[in-house]
């Protein structure tokens, strides 16, 4: 079993502040409410922008020196009290080392955190359990976090468990710039360090390490994801999860990269993992052949450390900004754009970058990256889309293939590979959003310094999404929707299903 640990910059931002002020001489103490989803191997810990933080008065403290500090009985009883009204199943208490450089758990932290969970599990679960009006009865994770001015240390407590103490190995600081302040094996593309030398007078040996233990899943393994996944490989990735469900066809040899003619009808992300893995023998990859809205391919998303896609519609860009929101994952979207006038074709390309708790999201922005109407209407229920149908809101129009060439989808991968090492490496401020046209030599950069577009405080995906985990079921277009229900039961009556039938 592994523990990962994402947590929003702001949330660590306020923690460093309160633990780790200049000046202060007797550790402090504080509380975190956050939500835990155990996956397959894994679990994951997740600190959203808005998670309820507890930070203490010197007065609220029965005992407070240089090393080790207890709360007042009340004090600590009024925060349980809140915590079992509330939804969150993580309750994450954190102590400073401020006067070590890095640090790790000490005895003293190891009694004080057992004899802590023993309350956990011999009083407050059973008093959940017996009195269900006080809040939801479930299972408690308990977190133990110590902070030092150059580091973190971080560990589940389970005193049922025959492993009393699991250490985290990943622990993601989501937010402007990708931080790992406990970094945790190095990753297998770092095995092959001569590969990389001639970036290392702009990627210092600690971010290449970042690099060779980041986890890249990418959505859309077509021309531009191909190109996508070759570039991120030569930064030095250490490993890749590919999603696409779609087969290589003749007319994608244009600007499929890699592709050969022997290749045509096997599926895209097999080819693509099995080109990456002969090109980079130490390249940890997998590949998905697999619709993204299917329930293995959320499972993929959710393990990985950012999300690339190069998809070229925008209803898997609503879905892909809900589950990112939902997991704190930062996600980096490239596409391109061949508009045909009567004097001559522009090539455009495009990117953006949400990262939760931090920047805007597509619902709340005031940068148009979507089609906001017609991916919601994809998105709402059997009985409502019929009766706008009927109404004459809604036409069907005829799908058309987009006309493409292999030299823009090679600018717009450029265009977001270049920004995902600008935010590992934190060269300058990081970009929400490029355009870029061939013909008008447009080339607009938005960053944080000029446009810092905060998470709306009424969003609600930014808002009530934030961080929620598998406590929110994600949405899925009704076509993907229906497709499912046909597949189970052979044929459906779509008249009757209810309205929710199709999320």
């Amino acid at each position: 079993m592994k523990l990962s640990i994402r947590i929003a910059a702001p949330v660590m931002e306020r923690l460093r502040r309160y633990h780790l002020a200049a000046g202060k001489h007797a550790e402090a103490l504080s509380y975190v409410w956050a939500r835990a989803v155990e996956r397959k191997g894994e679990i994951l810990v997740l600190v959203p922008h808005n998670a309820p933080l507890k930070l203490f008065a010197p007065d609220c403290f029965v005992r407070q020196t240089a090393g080790n500090v207890q709360l007042c009985p009340d004090v600590l009883n009024g925060m349980l009290i809140g915590f079992a009204a509330s939804d969150f199943n993580c309750l994450i208490n954190v102590h400073d080392h401020w006067f070590d450089e890095t640090t790790t758990f000490s005895s003293t932290d190891d009694r004080d955190d057992l004899v802590f969970d023993r309350y956990l599990r011999r009083s407050f679960e059973p008093m959940l359990l017996q009195h269900p009006h006080i809040g939801p009865v479930r299972r408690i994770h308990n977190l133990s976090l110590v902070l030092a001015q150059k580091g973190v240390e971080a560990r589940l407590v389970n005193t049922r468990s025959k492993r009393r103490f699991l250490k985290a190995t990943k622990f993601s600081v989501i937010g402007e710039q990708f931080e790992r302040p406990v970094i945790g094996i190095r990753g297998n593309a770092s095995v092959a360090d001569d590969m990389f030398t001639r970036q290392k007078d702009f990627i210092t040996p600690d971010k290449q390490d970042m690099l060779a233990n980041l986890s890249v899943a990418l959505v859309g393994c077509g021309g531009l994801g191909s190109i996508l996944a070759e570039s991120l490989a030569r930064c030095g990735v250490g490993s890749m999860l590919l999603i696409d469900d779609d087969e290589l066809s003749l007319s994608n040899l244009n600007r499929w990269q890699g592709g050969c003619h022997k290749d045509i009808g096997q599926p895209k992300s097999k080819i693509l993992a099995a080109n990456l893995k002969r090109m980079f023998p130490a390249l940890c990859v997998s590949a998905l052949v697999s619709s993204l809205y299917a329930t293995e391919a959320e499972q993929f998303l959710v393990g990985a450390d950012i999300v690339v896609a190069g998809v070229d519609n925008d209803e898997a860009r609503y879905f892909l900004n809900r589950l990112c929101l939902q997991y704190q994952i930062p996600y980096f979207d490239a596409g391109v754009d061949v508009t045909i006038e009567p004097d001559s074709p522009d090539f455009r390309a495009r990117f953006f970058a949400i990262v939760p708790g931090v920047t805007a999201c597509l619902e709340c922005t005031q940068i148009e990256l979507y089609q906001r109407q017609k991916t919601l209407d994809a998105y709402q229920d059997v009985v409502t889309a019929e009766a706008r149908r009927n109404a004459g809101y809604v036409t069907e129009q005829p799908e058309i293939s987009a006309p493409n060439v292999y030299a823009i989808n090679q600018r717009s991968a450029s265009l977001l590979g270049m920004e995902l090492l600008n935010y590992i490496c934190g060269w300058q401020p990081m970009a929400t959003s490029i355009l870029e046209s061939w013909k008008s030599g447009i080339h607009e950069r938005l960053s944080r310094k000029v446009f810092p577009e905060p998470p709306h405080p009424s969003c609600p995906i930014c808002g009530y999404y934030a961080g929620v985990g598998d406590a929110e079921k994600l949405p899925r277009p009704r076509a993907f929707a229906l497709a499912a229900l046909q597949h189970l039961d052979g044929c459906i009556d779509v008249g009757s299903l209810s309205a929710n039938a199709s999320l």
